[in-house]
């Protein structure tokens, strides 16, 4: 791992290894203190100073009996039965310091051991194996949960349990499918031996027995899940996060407003007939627009159809701006689903209008903003978002959906939300770089994604949306900011045409309009500022 070369290098106040340093102690050390279950603390010793220990002695005594151990053993003498006979009694002599994150190495015959083992030739696949055949069962009398933290990988498992056998060849096609790590193969094989060992046809195992036993293991849940879900034994029995928000939203409603509010909220959310589901993310902002007014007339009201036009426009009238033709909306929607399933006879919001909604004029960002942006993209996927959205004009969305075959190099065309974009020499440049950063960091992954991250390299899905507001944290220029600059910088190069800009961009008419307009604006601006006797002119004939 590369170390920042700002930070100066310092000593490890633990085993005082020399070395740049993430913190106060070296990352050896931190591992260390992180197995706080495998070591206690108190005196060394062997050098008398407290510390965590274990079997008596600290980690820096440790390396020192090690490094010893390492230069004197013999034959089949292994490294820690040396360490533990020969050299911990007598480590409280000298210490030889040594640097951090280095390994302590010893003769060319340990050298050349290490080589021999790391050019060992991988386990082979294992055998071919299909779901055992079902058969006649007894019911389970009662169906309780089961504690597998309670059960040992090494010593508590039935390597010839069919679904076990099952269970481990399908994790390694789909490991193989999604490119997994040989890390990530052992840890779901570990883990599907510790809940498949005592399956039998007819049992389920559920997130809640899932969870505890793999988080205690540090295995990745959701590896193991997506191979129980593959063999159909999986049930996430977790409450839907949606559910528990609901809960919320809806609690101090009076009855008769809290039911079709909630039939509304659930409509919107699964669909309904006639009506597609629409994202969360709508849901969630409806009622954010609503709650306060909904809870005002709880305390009034004890339906819905008692409010009238007048609770609309007395609502209405407490807000300005963006607050009140938001609040408009969703109330429409609100009464107008309540109409249509005969919750209320009539629609009080028919006929309000609350007129065109005003928009600010957007400004241009300055040039110290996007140079300190630019100095902040201090990594290859940093840099292809920050490009994306400044040079392309590219959404978050977009940026999240693109697909390596979205991507041309030979042609130097690049798909963008179904729009073809020229790449230029800049942008040739940066995707390059991080191609060539995510092939020699996940060379087996499947994912047809163009930017993956960690968690995302070993499925196919996208990267999630905080992952992008981690780039510009703290940044005058966000992505979205960085976004409406590209377009304003093209409507003051080339004319505020909306035609353009909707041909470059592929933005809405209205959204283009728009775009231009406040282009024009900033050029009659700025045309101001550079000829201040122009705001003094007369407009119009002068009298002779």
């Amino acid at each position: 791992m590369a170390h920042s070369t700002d930070r100066p290098p310092a000593s490890c106040v633990d085993c005082l290894a020399w070395g740049v340093l993430h913190g106060r102690r070296c990352s050896a050390c931190a591992l260390w203190r992180h197995n706080k279950h495998r070591h206690e603390e108190g005196n060394c010793a062997g050098c008398g100073r407290t510390e965590l220990i274990r079997k008596g002695y600290c980690r820096l005594c440790w390396n020192q009996a090690r490094a010893e151990a390492i230069e004197a053993r013999s034959g089949g003498e292994s490294r820690q039965k040396a360490i533990a006979s020969n050299f911990l009694d007598r480590v409280g002599a000298f210490h030889q310091l040594f640097f951090a994150s280095m390994r302590i190495t010893g003769s060319a015959k340990t050298t050349s051991d290490h080589r021999h083992r790391r050019e060992a030739p991988r386990k082979p696949p294992p055998p071919p194996a299909w779901r055992p055949q079902d058969r006649w069962v007894q019911p389970k009398l009662f169906d309780l949960l089961r504690d597998f933290t309670r059960l040992d990988g090494d010593t508590n498992v039935d390597p010839g349990n069919p679904w076990l056998a099952w269970g481990i060849y399908l994790a390694h096609q789909i490991g193989e499918a999604h490119g997994w790590r040989r890390g990530t193969h052992y840890d779901v094989r570990r883990g599907l031996t510790i809940v498949l060992s005592c399956h039998a046809a007819g049992d389920v195992i559920r997130q809640s027995e899932l969870f505890p036993a793999m988080r205690a293991l540090k295995i990745s849940v959701e590896r193991v899940g997506e191979v129980l879900t593959a063999m159909g034994v999986f049930h996430d029995d977790r409450t839907p996060s949606f559910e528990k928000w609901l809960e919320r939203k809806l609690d101090g409603l009076a009855d008769g407003i809290r039911q079709p509010t909630e039939a509304w909220l659930r409509t919107m959310r699964e669909g309904g007939p006639r009506t597609k589901p629409r994202d969360p993310a709508t849901v969630w902002t409806h009622m954010g627009y609503l709650r306060p007014t909904l809870l005002a007339w709880s305390q009034r009201y004890d339906h819905l159809r008692e409010v009238t036009r007048d609770d609309v426009v007395a609502a209405l009238d407490a807000l300005t701006g963006s607050r009140r033709s938001n609040l408009l909306a969703s109330l429409r929607s609100l009464f107008a689903f309540a109409k249509k399933t005969g919750k209320i006879f009539r629609n009080p919001t028919r006929g309000i209008r609350v007129g065109q909604r005003p928009y600010g004029l957007a400004q241009r960002l300055s040039q110290d903003d996007v140079d300190r942006a630019a100095k902040a993209a201090i990594n290859p996927a940093a840099r292809l978002v920050l490009m994306l959205a400044a040079v392309h004009a590219a959404r978050t969305s977009a940026i999240r959906n693109l697909l390596l075959d979205d991507l041309d190099l030979g042609n130097r065309r690049l798909t963008i939300a179904g729009r073809p974009r020229p790449i230029d020499e800049f942008s040739h440049q940066i995707l390059l770089e991080w191609l060539d950063y995510r092939r020699t960091r996940w060379p087996n992954t499947a994912n047809p994604h163009l930017l993956i991250n960690q968690m995302s390299a070993h499925g196919v899905g996208p990267v999630s949306t905080i992952y992008f507001t981690k780039k510009l944290r703290g940044q005058a220029a966000t992505l979205e900011r960085l976004r409406v600059d590209r377009q304003l910088e093209e409507a003051l190069i080339h004319g505020p045409d909306p035609l353009h800009l909707a041909a470059v961009f592929g933005l809405d008419p209205k959204t283009a309009i728009r775009y231009a307009e406040n282009a024009r604006a900033l050029l009659v601006t700025m045309t101001e500022e550079q000829d201040p006797a122009s705001r003094d002119e007369p407009k119009g004939p002068q009298p002779t």
